[in-house]
């Protein structure tokens, strides 16, 4: 049972975070990363300014359209070029040969760390805390990321964490609380 459910997670980490990439390729569409870049959440206002939804607005009887607002917005996402790198190198350092859905898993507990009282309340603090990821202690965090590396680190950073936010492990073996998840690389495990 739970190879069918890392089976099905992956194929769905697939449709959900490599498929639109896929798409933005075949469109042509160019994206670069300014020093600071402000990206809004999923679901929120900005998101439907950033990406124009010919079909999100209602119209009343007399055809103007009607002023909609979500009760809970969120601020945008906003990041720095160093936390791009920083996460980069840091899911280069720790699943470079690993599939786009450890990537991802990899840079997801980073950013719950970050996101954790518990932890330095940055990328880079988190990458860096004393004795946390072997990549800084054996020299892999200074390899070349790879484009998969940035893509990954990108849509993190962008739309946030893929894993539930307490799942604050990753290591060969249990930690903390209990396995969330449970790769062929890595547990992943509850604080």
């Amino acid at each position: 049972m739970k190879k069918r459910k890392t089976i099905v997670i992956s194929i769905l980490t697939a449709l959900i975070f490599v498929m639109p990439v896929m798409a933005e390729e075949e469109s042509g569409i160019l994206t670069q990363v300014s020093p600071v870049v402000e990206m809004p959440r999923k679901g929120t206002a900005a998101e439907s300014e950033a990406v124009p939804d010919h079909t999100a607005e209602d119209t009343t009887a007399d055809g103007e359209a009607e002023d909609t607002e979500q009760e809970n917005q969120q601020e945008p996402m906003v990041y720095s070029a160093d936390d791009l790198e920083v996460l980069a190198h840091a899911i280069c350092g720790e699943a470079q040969g690993c599939p786009d859905d450890e990537q991802l898993y990899v840079g997801s507990v980073i950013i719950n760390r970050k996101n954790h009282p518990a932890y330095p309340n940055s990328i880079r603090g988190v990458v860096f805390q004393k004795g946390q990821y072997a990549c800084t202690r054996d020299g892999n965090y200074y390899r070349q990321p790879t484009e998969a590396n940035y893509r990954n680190a990108r849509r993190l950073l962008e739309y946030g964490s893929i894993l539930p936010g307490n799942v604050v492990y990753q290591s060969s073996r249990r930690q903390g609380k209990g396995v969330y998840l449970q790769t062929r690389y890595h547990k992943y495990c509850y604080r």
